[in-house]
């Protein structure tokens, strides 16, 4: 007598056979899988384009628009400044200021690209540039020479950083014997 199961009892199993994969299916596989999911967590959005040489030309114009206080609308000066809208109030009352007459444009003698870092130390939006530039009277006489501001690229477009036009209008405020901050700064 044996113990244990008899091949009459014993129970079959069928396996089923899968289809093997070819390694290079299985790899095309994995890679496309790794790169949907690195598309799918990345989180920070291209990094804006830009000409340098284009842009300096584009950043001294607008920095021209901006102090040319005798020509030009308050809409004009607000479309070259970051959230120039936000500082309407502000920029009408420096506009319509005896002082607003002596600015006849601005002349930019630097711009500098800045890493993303120094911008974001600077707390401004990515890219930036220092702007070295002097403010400019009757005849192109320099009257408020050595000025450092920046300037920022917004929807494919450079414009004077709004930090940079809120330091002005608070000079402006204090030489005007007003007190506190300019509205939108």
């Amino acid at each position: 007598m044996m113990f244990g199961t008899h091949r009459s009892e014993t129970v079959r199993t069928t396996r089923r056979r899968r289809p093997r994969r070819s390694p290079r299916v299985a790899a095309v596989a994995v890679m496309a899988g790794i790169s949907l999911g690195a598309a799918a967590c990345s989180s920070s959005p291209a990094a804006a384009t830009y000409n340098p040489t284009t842009a300096k030309t584009d950043i001294a114009a607008n920095y021209d628009t901006l102090f040319h206080f005798s020509t030009g609308t308050l809409a004009s000066k607000e479309a070259v400044i970051q959230d120039g809208t936000g500082l309407k109030t502000a920029m009408h009352q420096a506009l319509t200021s005896s002082e607003s007459s002596a600015a006849q444009g601005a002349k930019v003698d630097s711009v500098s690209f800045l890493s993303t870092s120094q911008c974001t130390g600077k707390k401004l939006p990515t890219p930036c540039a220092k702007v070295k530039y002097d403010i400019l009277g009757s005849g192109g006489t320099a009257i408020l020479a050595g000025n450092t501001g920046y300037t920022v690229l917004v929807n494919g477009k450079w414009v004077v950083a709004k930090t940079t036009i809120c330091t002005l209008l608070g000079l402006f405020y204090t030489a005007s014997g007003k007190s506190g901050t300019p509205p939108g700064c």
